[in-house]
This record gives C-alpha cells, sequence and structure tokens, in this order.
C-alpha cells in the first residue's frame, strides 16, 4: 500500500460534515471581505495583495456543495466577480485576460440560480455582465469592444427587470451600466447612441439624485458632463447652448452634496471644463449676451484653479494638470478680451500654484504666463496707435506697461 507524501497511510474517505462546510463558508466569505477591503486601498501592492485572497475565497468557496445549495453558489459567484475587479484593477493583457475568464466563470455560476424570484441574484448576475464588459472595453481591440456592447446589452436587459424602487442599488447599477457603455459609445464615434445612453442613465437613477444620495449624485454629475462633452463636438451654437446646460445640471448634483473632497472636485472640475469649453465657443465681441457670457466664462477659470487646488493633496498630477488647463483659460480670454486685468490674473495663478515642491510645475505655469502677456501685447500693440491725453488712451497705455513689465518678470 503506497503512502500518503505526509509518509501517513490515507485513513478512510469521509464526506465533510455540515459544521465543516459552515467552516469553509465563514473562511471563504472573510477572504472575501479582506480582497474587498485591500482592493479599496487601490496602491499596487494592496491590488495585488487582494488578488491572492480573492483566488483563495474561490478555492475555499468551491470546496462547498456549491450546486446543492443556493447561498453557496451565489456566494462562490460573487467572488469570482470580485476576483476578476481584482485583476482588471491589476492591469496589464494578461491581468484583463484573466477578469474575462473570472467573469465568464461568474456568470456560469450566477446563471444557475433562480433570478426570477430572488431579485438579490438578478443583480449580481448583472453585475457580473457589467463587470464582464467593463474588462473587455479596457482590453479594446476590436473584437473586445463588440463583445462589450453585447454584455452592456445582457447587463441592462437584467437589470431592467430588477425592482428599482426596492433598493438604491438597482439603480445604481442599470445607470452606471449605461454610462459605461455611452463613453464606449463615444469612444467609438457612436454620439447618437451615447447620448442616448447618458439619457437612460440619468432616467434610471430616477428620484435618487433629489433625495441627495450620494452614489446617485455622482452617477447623475457623470452623466451630464458625459453629455456635454459629446455635445461639444458638435460644435454648433445650439450645441453648445445644451453643452452649457449640461454642465451647470451637473454642478447642481454636486455643489453642496459632500460627495468626498476628492471626487467632488474632480466632477466639479470635469463639469467646469464643458461650461468653459462650450462657453469658449459661444464667445464673440458685439456677439449675443457677451458681457454675461464673459463674467461667466472667467469666473469659471477661477473656479476650476480653485477646485484643483482643493483636490491636489490626494492626486497631485491629475489636479495640477486641471489647474494648468484653467491657468491657460484665463490667460487666453483675459489676454484677448480683458487685457487690463491680465498681469493681476496671472501673477494671483503663480502666487497660489500647487506643487510649490515642483520646479518644473513652476517653469510650465511661468512659461503659460509668458506665451500670454507677449500674445495680448502684440494684439495691443500691432492693432492700434496709442496717443496720450485721453482717459481711454492713458488706461490703454497703463495696461501696456503693466504687461510689459509682467512679460519681462515672466521670461526670467
Amino acid at each position: 500500500m503506497g503512502r500518503s507524501q505526509t509518509g501517513l497511510l490515507p485513513g478512510p474517505v469521509t464526506a465533510p460534515s455540515p459544521v465543516e462546510h459552515a467552516r469553509w463558508h465563514r473562511a471563504g466569505c472573510a477572504w472575501t471581505d479582506r480582497g474587498s477591503a485591500l482592493l479599496g486601498r487601490g496602491t499596487p501592492d494592496m491590488i495585488a495583495a487582494s488578488v491572492g485572497c480573492h483566488r483563495r475565497a474561490v478555492a475555499v468557496l468551491r470546496k462547498l456543495p456549491f450546486q446543492e445549495r443556493a447561498d453557496y453558489l451565489a456566494d462562490l459567484g460573487a467572488a469570482c466577480v470580485n476576483l476578476g475587479c481584482s485583476l482588471q484593477a491589476a492591469g496589464g493583457r494578461e491581468s484583463l485576460g484573466d477578469a474575462v475568464e473570472a467573469f465568464d466563470k461568474a456568470i456560469e455560476l450566477l446563471g444557475g440560480l433562480p433570478i426570477g424570484g430572488e431579485p438579490r441574484f438578478r443583480h449580481n448576475l448583472a453585475a457580473a455582465w457589467m463587470n464582464r464588459a467593463d474588462a473587455l472595453a479596457q482590453r479594446d481591440s476590436v473584437p473586445d469592444r463588440e463583445g462589450a456592447l453585447v454584455s452592456y446589452g445582457r447587463c441592462i436587459g437584467l437589470a431592467r427587470e430588477l425592482p428599482l424602487d426596492e433598493k438604491a442599488s438597482f439603480r445604481i447599477l442599470l445607470s452606471s451600466c449605461f454610462i459605461n457603455q455611452g463613453n464606449l459609445h463615444q469612444r467609438l464615434g457612436q454620439f447618437s447612441d451615447s447620448m442616448g445612453a447618458y439619457g437612460e442613465a440619468v432616467a434610471a437613477l430616477g428620484p435618487l439624485p433629489g433625495a441627495g444620495h450620494r452614489m446617485s449624485c455622482h452617477l447623475a454629475a457623470t452623466a451630464w458632463t458625459n453629455r456635454g462633452e459629446v455635445l461639444l463636438r458638435e460644435a454648433g451654437p445650439g450645441a453648445c447652448e445644451e453643452a452649457v446646460h449640461a454642465a451647470r445640471t451637473a454642478l447642481s448634483h454636486v455643489n453642496g452634496r459632500r460627495l468626498g473632497g476628492t471626487a467632488e472636485a474632480l466632477l466639479g472640475v470635469q463639469a467646469l471644463r464643458v461650461m468653459a469649453s462650450a462657453l469658449e465657443s459661444l464667445l464673440g465681441p458685439g456677439g449675443p449676451r457677451f458681457a454675461d457670457r464673459l463674467a461667466e466664462l472667467t469666473d469659471v477659470a477661477e473656479r476650476g484653479m480653485e477646485l484643483a487646488l482643493a483636490g491636489r493633496e490626494a492626486a497631485p498630477g491629475t489636479f495640477d494638470r486641471h489647474f494648468a488647463w484653467f491657468y491657460c483659460l484665463g490667460g487666453r480670454v483675459y489676454g484677448r478680451y480683458q487685457p487690463q486685468f491680465l498681469a493681476e490674473f496671472l501673477r494671483e495663478g503663480i502666487a497660489r500654484r500647487p506643487g510649490r515642491d515642483s520646479p518644473a510645475f513652476a517653469d510650465e505655469l511661468r512659461a503659460v504666463a509668458a506665451r500670454a502677456t507677449r500674445q495680448a501685447l502684440g494684439r495691443l500693440n500691432s492693432s492700434r496707435i496709442i496717443v496720450g491725453g485721453t482717459l481711454h488712451a492713458e488706461q490703454l497705455l497703463g495696461t501696456v506697461c503693466r504687461l510689459r513689465d509682467a512679460s519681462a518678470e515672466f521670461e526670467r
């Protein structure tokens, strides 16, 4: 008789007891909870550790007689979804391929549950389809994009049948899927389809944003901002007016909602960028509502810089780029339409600048300021001959002198 690897004779094979099943179930769920907590920290090391925890969860839960009990099957399917999410967060082509396999396994398992009588099971199966679609969209080959659109459709078909008023999470899932579907349509240049998806995303949220539900406010702001980005591609005055409205609506879901410092700041700057781009396209001397639009546009530049400063502690690289974008916007708009205020704006921006420990970023802002003053001086000097004696001429001379001083300062 052979011996086991431990050197002991194999004992009689007995079926695990219900007590042992319960212990495995608790252990598998604990590994899942630990993996989810680690994934939430977001660092590469924590994501790698999260993958390991979710693999342990799947391995343990597979030991259960999951074909015989719906709760065991549901938890094993959920563990596969969580494993796929961690693999997706890890990034890289191989990890994304493994993530898709994990979601496929989750769909196979969760599809065996009685989704018609249990909304939770339907929700989890729909979530597996959406996550599969997200992973395929991230992998981004032509077949993957096509597969992602099919998977988004499967998720939406399942989620529409949920009792949406029963749980906020049901509306959140459906809205999230529409937003992700709309983003993919936008990437593919299918702008009409993306507009429809963003509209469906807002409708799916129902009364939640009005009630101040935080996640629904986040999604509503995202859907309206993304809608505005699509409208900007049309570039006509009507589309730009609609984009301004979309951005204002997005901001109404952000302002005062306490969505969290970084999330609120990022949603805010994204909506303000849409608004700024639309307003700048509509702006033109002598055009309708010129003064009001100019005042709103310069205010947007100031607000965008403030929000970028508010969010940069958590993500300096991201928010520094936003700060620079609004700084460029302000320099361009003040330089063209209100040069008398340009030097003040540029100096204040550099004085307030984020990343004081980053000489490269400081140099970038100074270069922006130097270019803005040069361009403004070029327009002023080429468009008229300045002769002193009148109040207007004296004001103009003062503007030119201030800009020359500022230009010399920024060029150093």
